[in-house]
């Protein structure tokens, strides 16, 4: 599948999950074709806000990157700039889960395994963005200090 068709695939799933009703809570941008920031907020403390970076390599074929991104510097390697919160590691800069590239990369056996691999139907954007929210809303510890 070439870079094109990934772009245009990540732009008509923005465009959707741009338009329901979750998106509320968001802030979406698209800086670069493969690159979306959502800054969201943990349901308890709304005012606690963090900009998660997703970076895909083929969309919708592989999970994203996920950094948790400063606003102001724009740096993915500061561990400040993440929430504590299930899977996510901080002291790593990275995140243990079945969504984002990095936790394949820890867990190669996921590739494999029905309850863990990557699903690149729907709208996987969408996916990511809600299972991100719902970390933050039932999962959420405090930004790591």
């Amino acid at each position: 599948m070439s870079d094109e068709f990934s772009v245009l695939n990540l732009l008509d799933d923005f465009v959707e999950a741009a338009d329901t009703p979750d998106a509320g809570r968001w802030t979406l941008e698209m800086p670069a074709d493969l690159e979306v920031l959502v800054t969201l907020a943990p349901a308890r403390e709304p005012g606690e806000k963090f900009q998660a970076r997703l970076l895909w390599t083929r969309y919708p074929e592989c999970p994203p990157s996920l950094k948790f991104r400063d606003p102001k510097t724009g740096r993915i390697d500061m561990p400040q700039a993440w929430p504590v919160a299930r899977g996510f590691r901080p002291q790593n800069v990275d995140a243990c889960v079945n969504w984002c590239a990095e936790g394949f990369a820890t867990h190669p056996e996921w590739k494999n395994d029905a309850r863990f691999q990557w699903n690149p139907s729907g709208n996987p954007l969408l996916w990511v963005l809600r299972q991100l929210q719902e970390e933050l809303d039932e999962h959420y510890q405090g930004r790591f200090k």
